[in-house]
């Protein structure tokens, strides 16, 4: 039965075709930043995935060249001049990894320019990924004032390890697709001509596998994985929420807006 009607999607481009559904994020003046219509996106797209009988995988990609930056600041810069109002909410961003994390189906997430913030983790939060050697990764949350939310403080630790993760949140620094793949973040980086092929060659072996093996497998792994990472995601949200709340991350999406250096004072 299939259940995904592209029609219930703005933000993000969805097709099917022989098994596998490319989902495209789709905000390219914003270079697919996530705005609220898209993130609400998110977090449902995955249970239709789950409820398609015509689809076996998925494949996260990104409009016009490039992956993801991030939450679309322009709105919390908005929020922030304004002022914030209504209580924290962290049930939208707990939404969309668990929601990836349980889908039944593998998800491929194919990188190409900025995979930023809330993007690189929705990538890492994928099943398997492949980026353009040129791709640039990057948890860029401290940059804007905000603590990492959005899964990075759990995913990337488990990864790559404590010392490599910690250094690369609490500076916020990016790193190109080759080295992301050489530290064991993503699983491949290819040149940019050649990572269509490799992920639809993915994507065909493992859509023509047996389903119910395969997920099965992923579910099994999920497991261990959602328990190693739930107590640091939970930390992680209340943090984030409680910084969106001061003048650092005021300060710091507007300089982002305004493109000059932030002046943090701990406030």
């Amino acid at each position: 039965m299939s259940a995904i009607d592209p029609q219930r999607y703005e933000m993000i481009k969805v097709s099917v075709s022989d098994g596998i559904a490319t989902l495209v994020l789709s905000n390219p003046a914003r270079k697919n930043a996530v705005n609220r219509q898209m993130h609400t996106e998110l977090e449902r797209i995955w249970d239709d995935i789950d409820a398609d009988d015509d689809v076996r995988v998925a494949i996260l990609t990104g409009d016009a060249g490039t992956f993801c930056a991030g939450t679309d600041l322009g709105g919390q810069q908005k929020q922030n001049n304004e002022g914030r109002r209504g209580r924290p909410r962290t049930r939208p961003a707990r939404r969309i990894f668990w929601n990836m994390l349980d889908c039944e189906k593998p998800i491929i997430a194919k990188v190409r320019g900025y995979a930023y913030g809330l993007g690189v983790n929705l990538a890492l939060a994928c099943d398997l990924v492949y980026a353009a050697e040129s791709a640039k990764l990057c948890d860029s949350h401290v940059k804007h004032g905000i603590a990492p939310g959005d899964g990075g403080a759990a995913l990337w630790p488990l990864l790559i390890g404590f010392h490599r993760a910690k250094e690369l949140i609490l500076t916020g620094e990016p790193i190109v697709g080759r080295k992301a793949a050489d530290i064991g973040l993503i699983n491949y980086a290819l040149p940019d001509d050649e990572l269509d092929a490799a992920v639809d060659a993915m994507a065909r072996k493992l859509a023509d596998g047996p389903p119910l093996a395969i997920s099965y497998g992923k579910l099994s792994v999920n497991t261990m994985l959602k328990q190693m990472m739930a107590g640091a995601f939970e930390t992680s949200l209340a943090y984030d929420q409680l910084t969106l709340y001061t003048q650092d991350h005021k300060e710091g999406a507007n300089a982002f807006m305004e493109k000059r250096k932030p002046k943090f004072t701990g406030n």
